[in-house]
């Protein structure tokens, strides 16, 4: 069996990816990332000596980035390009509505003078951008591509970009040692 056989076989279970293409590609990911640990082990440990706590972070950052990287090329050759979306409007409501309370808690901070404020625009800055890539790469050719790229390029990624420069004030005026304000006036 191959081609588009092979990809039927590889069935869609309760909107899941399934079968024992899925489950061997699994396995083969947790497979490569064991070896890439055990060969590099050693030149990985003597660079991340001392970090304490952040050696566990970057070793899950970097077994996070092979996943990422096999599930990517895995998706890109087995997804439809076209299929149906249910409860599409309350997604879409949801990702607004976190939108809205990232901006709200962002000034409800910065009003109280807190570093949490660094935390909530980084999360707006992401979740516009987000909103701005589903945006453009789900829209239907034509008048609503065109709304959408608009949309993307004249409001959500401006907005994007001020609050990560909001964010990275933020935290500057922190690592300053500078809590009491949040660095807005520089």
């Amino acid at each position: 069996m191959g081609g588009p056989q092979a990809l039927a076989s590889l069935a869609v279970a309760g909107g899941r990816l399934s079968g024992p293409h899925f489950i061997g590609l699994k396995l083969g990911v947790v497979l490569l990332a064991l070896v890439l640990i055990l060969r590099v082990r050693r030149r990985l440990l003597v660079r991340v000596r001392g970090l304490g706590w952040r050696r566990l972070a970057i070793g899950c950052g970097a077994a996070s980035t092979l996943f990422y990287v096999a599930w990517i090329l895995y998706l890109g050759g087995t997804m439809p390009s076209v299929t149906v979306a249910y409860n599409w409007n309350m997604a879409w409501l949801a990702l607004d509505a976190f939108e809205a309370l990232a901006a709200l808690l962002t000034a409800v901070f910065l009003f109280r003078n807190s570093t949490l404020a660094v935390l909530t625009a980084t999360a707006f800055s992401t979740s516009l951008c987000i909103d701005a890539l589903f945006d453009v790469t789900t829209a239907q050719q034509g008048p609503p591509l065109l709304t959408a790229v608009l949309e993307a390029v004249l409001v959500e990624l401006p907005f994007a970009a001020l609050s990560a420069v909001l964010a990275a004030k933020l935290l500057a005026a922190t690592a300053h040692g500078n809590n009491s304000s949040p660095g807005l006036d520089r």
